[in-house]
């Protein structure tokens, strides 16, 4: 069993293994979102070229001549695609459009009063009995 540091008090040197593995999950996270905007943003800008060119008659770049066959069949589909999201807005990406589903959960038996207060809290909650 490997040695505490000195004057780290047990309780908090057994949280440490858990906020690191938090904190490095969290990062990991954050990349994958990022290289997925990533890509979200390059296919839409070369499908956004292509578009551009097929409009004006001119001919498509060389460095798209390649990705012409696999992106121009998803274009007429792509009409009212939106420029990608940023993944740093990805929770509130429906906020003002549509109400939010609200969950709120109970204990395994709760009393009446608890019960009644769930329900009239908030009219729009689900509410469900921990097992």
């Amino acid at each position: 069993m490997s040695e505490r540091p000195s004057g780290c008090s047990g309780v908090f040197y057994s949280y440490v293994p858990t906020i690191l593995r938090r904190q490095a999950r969290e990062r990991r996270q954050y990349v994958y979102a990022k290289s997925l905007e990533a890509q979200e943003k390059q296919t839409y800008e070369r499908k956004r070229q292509i578009k551009d060119a097929l409009a004006s008659g001119k001919q498509l770049p060389t460095e798209l001549k390649k990705d012409t066959k696999d992106l121009g069949r998803d274009l007429a589909f792509d009409e009212a695609q939106e420029e990608p999201s940023n993944h740093i807005d990805n929770e509130y990406s429906r906020a003002g459009i549509e109400d939010p589903k609200i969950l709120i959960t109970t204990s395994r038996d709760p009393s009446s009063k608890l019960l009644q207060f769930a329900k009239a809290s908030l009219p729009q909650t689900f509410t469900a009995n921990r097992y």
